[in-house]
């Protein structure tokens, strides 16, 4: 059970990382960092030395505030390899197995640094498979984000049901960047019956924490937007046209509330499955659904509103809103986006009034 930390020692965690990234990786500069992976490392044993190494850890912080520490990076536009640490830390800590138990420890303290590789359990059906027999594991794998900074990759295996830990720096195993929104770019990357360190873990396991990843992603969606309406409400109040600040505009001023309303009640559907997953409620998966299935849309449309407020200038990459476009539209099309959430969401529905 993970640790539950008061609303004041959340409000310290956050605070601290927030001037760590505003310290550390400045505006400037941040997609040339993004593509460095001597700065991503750099930045991994940053936030290692802050505690966060162990999210979701036994003793460590929950995922409420792996939620709030992913919308950090996400409003910092910093791509820290930090999702397979807390899969691992879920997943792992606690084991009965030596080698297990080595490699968590190696997590925290930021001695390993996985990618994650959710595979059939993706969500979209382009994410690749991976197969585990007579203890070698072989994998044909895309969209696996952190691999270029990563030491290991963990693979969700769906027969038998379980995860395979690799070495990245294994003769068995290819990476090749596979460049799309994303900044730095996902990874392809191809096993060729390579020996790893597996972990039994049942499938119902499997497919309940690749959703708390699409919630994770969809919170770091969600700090992004709201930079980047910040940014677009700071314009509105100084930018002036025809004797006016634009904000007087009645179009600029509906453009901006409708944006608040989406960023608001996304924040609240995401932290609601949140805590849900902390308490143990079997609603949670629910509530994520829920969430990811209005944050899909409705922040892309925030991301697209801050452009139309911004004007030429939102489009140019010296300014900072065009990593959060990106950002915010490369985290919430991945794992299947709104079209797997609201699926999942009418399965549901419909074996509830079965």
């Amino acid at each position: 059970m993970t640790v539950q930390l008061s609303a004041e020692e959340r409000t310290l965690l956050i605070d601290s990382l927030r001037r760590l990234l505003e310290g550390g990786w400045p505006v400037e500069g941040a997609l040339e960092r993004a593509e460095d992976v001597a700065a991503l490392k750099g930045l991994s044993g940053a936030l290692h030395e802050l505690g966060l190494g162990s999210l979701g850890a036994a003793d460590g912080p929950g995922v409420i505030e792996g939620l709030l520490v992913f919308e950090e990076l996400g409003r910092a536009a910093a791509p820290a390899p930090l999702l397979g640490s807390l899969v691992a830390n879920l997943l792992l800590d606690g084991s009965e197995d030596d080698g297990l138990r080595a490699f968590v420890a190696e997590v925290q303290s930021g001695q390993a640094v996985p990618a994650l590789a959710l595979g059939v359990f993706d969500g979209d059906r382009s994410a690749g498979t991976a197969t585990f027999s007579a203890g070698q594991l072989s994998a044909s794998l895309r969209f696996v984000e952190d691999a270029a900074s990563a030491t290991h990759v963990i693979v969700f295996v769906d027969d038998p049901s379980g995860i395979a830990i690799v070495p990245v720096d294994s003769p068995e195993v290819s990476i090749v960047a596979d460049p799309g929104l994303a900044v730095p770019a996902l990874s392809a990357v191809e096993i060729n019956r390579a020996p790893q360190h597996w972990g039994a873990v049942g499938e119902q396991i499997l497919a309940g924490t690749a959703q708390l990843v699409r919630l994770l992603c969809a919170a770091r969606a969600y700090g992004s937007a709201q930079r980047a309406f910040d940014l677009a409400l700071d314009h509105a109040k100084t930018r002036r046209q025809f004797g006016h600040v634009i904000g007087e505009f009645q179009a600029i001023q509906h453009k901006l509330v409708d944006c608040f309303s989406r960023l608001d009640v996304s924040k609240l559907l995401i932290s609601s499955a949140g805590a849900a997953y902390d308490r143990g409620d079997d609603a949670w998966s629910v509530l994520a659904d829920a969430a990811i299935a209005f944050a899909g849309p409705a922040l892309r449309q925030v991301a697209l509103e801050v452009h139309h407020t911004l004007g030429a200038i939102g489009y140019a990459e010296e300014h900072e809103a065009p990593r959060h476009f990106r950002r915010v539209h490369a985290d919430l099309l991945r794992f299947g986006g709104t079209a797997r959430a609201r699926a999942d969401l009418a399965d549901y529905l419909l074996r509830a009034a079965a």
